[in-house]
């Protein structure tokens, strides 16, 4: 959904819907393979905390600025908030209803109208209905004549649609609304003291006709409250009544209790949204991050831009991708985010070259990466890292393609004195693996050419081809591709070749080779003692 500051586009609600149910859907399948883990440990139970609470968080927010807000669709916020809250906090549970119901005297199951009241406080009607019936034959006369007609009346209850006008609804609610009044009143004049039925029923129907008493008596939660009366009180309402109406509801709890889901719902209710990111936060990271950036997106972060001392998309996005950058597997994904963050290049690179390199793979990953987002610094100083890392393991030929990615052609030459001094020491030409990789990349150096060409003429002079090897020791010098301190190793190499039976090199050769020395003498350079096998 995130993209970086300098890529910002206008995104459409229908557009923006599609992606936030794909990220919510996301997460209930990651609640669900937590719950299915063989051995549910602390940990995994934490983590289906938190992902229930980031799913509430988000759908809460999707309903009230994407939802309604969809072309073509009834405005009432009524029908999707109660999706969300049986959702998000189900209740009551099918296994409790399943139990209660298969109980051998249902009508004596203490738990029964408990799980009665709170159907309807869910608006779970059908549901309502179907249990009236099924205890209606083991109730009193009254109660069972009152438990079908709630029953037949909760299946009556008005459902608005997109084809039917705002007026017409209403008509209908309200003698739906009146229906229920008059079987309160009723209920209530032959409600005898000691039937428990009739006294739930006249509960029940209360709660359905939108009693604010009887639903805040009978509401467990806030939540429960609050979707009861919208359900029955105000099933028109729009998303700009929930400020008011959960105002009221909240105050009925002590707020000190409230949980940080708790606090960043009624926050998001309230429209308080500075607050509701900070409690995002509080839950994960991953979630004011993301809430931030959908924010931006539906054009409501401007409140918080103001409240703020930094803008706080980047804020977040920048805290979760400092949090993800050191993970072992997740530092991929830091990158990212702190990308989409509009973090600054000279920002980024720092982070990127902290990144632990325990593999090939993984620096080719990280460089990758560094590419992707320009960073150019941290190509060259991870470059030069894994560079000097090689070399101080050994592997000269992978140091060597390192340093030639940033051009750092000193360390190369020094890897090739490195060479050369190996070759003195020992007497064995033993470099050729390594400069054969390099070259073969098509690096081009005067330090691998010098050593690549004395290999040449070692080659040819073991193979006792003298003139060969006499015009590949002269090329060389003449070329100077040689360090200045292996010349006089070379003019050593070069006498066996002056001195032997076979004519190798001509008279404007040999004064070629004179001019050398001479050139060596009055540059007064220490010179070497050469080997040549």
């Amino acid at each position: 959904m995130e993209t970086s500051s300098q890529e910002r586009v206008a995104v459409g609600v229908d557009s923006l819907l599609r992606m936030s149910a794909l990220y919510r859907e996301v997460m209930l399948r990651q609640i669900r393979v937590l719950q299915e883990a063989s051995s549910v440990t602390e940990f995994i139970a934490g983590e289906v905390d938190t992902f229930h609470s980031m799913h509430a968080v988000w759908h809460l927010l999707e309903i009230i600025y994407l939802t309604t807000n969809l072309p073509g669709l009834s405005t009432s916020i009524v029908p999707y908030f109660m999706e969300w809250l049986n959702l998000n906090f189900p209740a009551p549970l099918a296994e409790d209803g399943q139990q209660i119901l298969a109980s051998a005297d249902l009508a004596l199951n203490s738990e029964l109208w408990p799980y009665m009241k709170k159907l309807a406080l869910r608006g779970h009607v059908s549901v309502l209905a179907n249990t009236l019936e099924r205890v209606a034959p083991e109730l009193s006369a009254q109660a069972a004549k009152w438990a079908r007609d709630i029953a037949k009346t909760a299946r009556n209850m008005p459902l608005g649609s997109s084809e039917e006008t705002a007026g017409s609804f209403n008509g209908r609610w309200r003698r739906w609304s009146e229906e229920l009044q008059n079987m309160a009143t009723a209920i209530a004049s032959l409600q005898p003291s000691d039937d428990v039925a009739l006294e739930s029923l006249n509960t029940v129907v209360d709660i359905m006709r939108g009693d604010a008493d009887t639903i805040s008596e009978e509401g467990e939660s806030w939540q429960d409250i609050l979707g009861a009366l919208l359900l029955y009180s105000e099933p028109t309402a729009q998303a700009d009544r929930l400020p008011g109406l959960a105002g009221v509801v909240v105050e009925q709890f002590q707020a000190a209790e409230f949980s940080v889901l708790d606090r960043a719902l009624v926050a998001l209710l309230n429209y308080e949204l500075p607050e509701f990111l900070v409690f995002c936060n509080q839950i994960d990271p991953w979630l004011s991050a993301h809430m931030a950036d959908l924010m931006d997106h539906i054009s409501i972060l401007d409140v918080c831009r103001a409240a703020f001392a930094v803008d706080p998309r980047e804020h977040y996005l920048l805290a979760l991708g400092e949090i993800y950058v050191g993970h072992e597997n997740l530092w991929q994904v830091g990158l990212d985010y702190l990308g989409l963050g509009g973090v600054a290049k000279c920002v980024m690179v720092e982070y990127a070259v902290r990144i632990p390199l325990e593999s090939d793979a993984k620096a080719r990953q990280v460089l990758g990466m560094c590419k992707k987002y320009g960073l150019a610094a941290a190509v060259d100083r991870i470059h030069r890292q894994l560079g000097r890392q090689q070399w101080r393991r050994g592997r000269l030929g992978a140091a060597i393609a390192h340093f030639a990615e940033v051009g750092d052609r000193a360390s190369i030459g020094l890897i090739c004195d490195q060479l050369w001094d190996q070759y003195l020491a020992s007497g064995v030409l033993a470099y050729g693996p390594v400069v054969d990789s390099v070259m073969a990349a098509g690096l081009s150096h005067e330090r691998l050419l010098f050593l690549v060409r004395f290999r040449d003429f070692h080659e040819s002079y073991k193979a006792k081809q003298f003139v060969e090897a006499g015009g590949i020791l002269l090329a060389i010098l003449e070329s100077e591709i040689a360090p200045p301190y292996a010349v006089a190793d070379l003019l050593v190499d070069a006498i066996p070749l002056l001195e032997g039976d076979v004519l190798v090199f001509s008279a404007e050769q040999t004064l070629e080779l004179m001019r050398c020395a001479e050139a060596l003498v009055q540059s007064q350079f220490p010179g070497r003692c050469g080997v040549c096998t």
